[in-house]
């Protein structure tokens, strides 16, 4: 008779391939029917979807970099392979978690399990770290917008807004690195019970005091995201179209739609980012008439669940997890 360590193991394995198997069928099944349709019977370009997939994917490898630089800042050793690792898990289930950043919450939570001494810093990394990314988002939604020759009275308002949260990001940023130091965060200790834990983690968001260009390492490490998920979206409407929306096109409607997805509404923001683009697209002055964000939409959609399959395979395949926490730093 085999141990009971060994059955628990063998079912908990088993339950995340069900899980997992559950999340893609769940995920194919939301997609529109006459859209699946349209998609299956439309000439396709494969190369030039294996390129967007390769995108994707180096989008995702971006991010997680990014988020080892963080965690490193703070003073908690941390392999990339491990921050890949946990990375995949996190995109895996932000697919289904509420909004498109729910899965951030689990990631956390494995990390700080194995940061030991440092653990509330660690949680409070990947709020910075899911923080940046939305702030390089609306800076590239903002840049998109205003190189465009006219807008909509919808894209016009957005773009209002993007440029008013990218300034007051920006400003806070600068106003960290510049008097972080001066900020006093003693009173946060004295909040009862969970004060200790509240100091931590604000200390952790001031890991940019004095650090200007981990501000540029990190800000230009996000750039590089949302400016490869926008080219993967270029890609796929020329894999799909023969006449397309221009690379400027798309930089005005993929970014703004994705921000879009992180609102707690869905789970994995599905059907939110979907939409998003395609009612982005539709307030374009010169769409082709053939043309349809949301089947663009729905191939980005399936890009990420291939992306998150392999993140599957890395994660549970436990690659980077022996000795990706040395020690912490003092």
């Amino acid at each position: 008779m085999k141990p009971p360590s060994s059955f628990v193991s063998r079912a908990l394995a088993f339950a995340k391939i069900a899980i997992l198997m559950g999340i893609v069928f769940w995920l194919i099944c939301t997609f529109p029917k006459k859209n699946w349709d349209a998609l299956v019977e439309q000439d396709k370009n494969w190369f030039l979807l294996g390129q967007a997939f390769a995108i994707v994917l180096v989008a995702h490898l971006f991010s997680f970099w990014r988020w080892q630089i963080l965690v490193q800042a703070i003073g908690v050793s941390f392999t990339l392979l491990e921050a890949i690792r946990l990375g995949f898990l996190g995109t895996l289930l932000n697919l289904v978690s509420v909004g498109s950043v729910g899965g951030d919450v689990f990631k956390a939570i494995e990390a700080a399990r194995k940061a030991e001494k440092k653990r509330a810093e660690v949680v409070a990394s990947v709020l910075v770290d899911r923080a940046l990314g939305l702030l390089a988002l609306l800076m590239v939604a903002c840049i998109g917008l205003s190189i465009a020759p006219s807008l909509s009275p919808t894209l016009r308002w957005i773009w209002i807004g993007a440029t008013a949260f990218t300034c007051v990001g920006l400003t806070v940023l600068a106003m960290i690195v510049v008097f972080g130091h001066r900020i006093p965060l003693v009173w946060v200790n004295r909040i009862p019970f969970v004060g200790h834990t509240l100091h931590r983690v604000a200390h952790a968001c001031m890991v940019f005091q004095g650090r200007p260009m981990l501000v540029v390492e990190l800000l230009g490490a996000s750039l590089m995201v949302h400016v490869c998920f926008t080219i993967a979206c270029a890609l796929i409407s020329n894999s799909l179209y023969a006449v397309p929306p221009s690379i400027a096109e798309h930089f005005m409607a993929i970014p703004p739609a994705m921000a879009a997805a992180t609102l707690p509404l869905t789970p994995g923001g599905v059907g939110v980012q979907e939409m998003a683009i395609d009612n982005l697209f539709r307030e374009l002055p010169n769409l082709p008439s053939d043309f349809s964000g949301l089947i663009v939409a729905g191939v980005l959609r399936g890009l990420l669940i291939c992306v998150s399959l392999i993140g599957a395979a890395y994660y549970f395949t436990g690659i980077g997890e022996k000795n990706a926490y040395p020690g912490n730093r003092a």
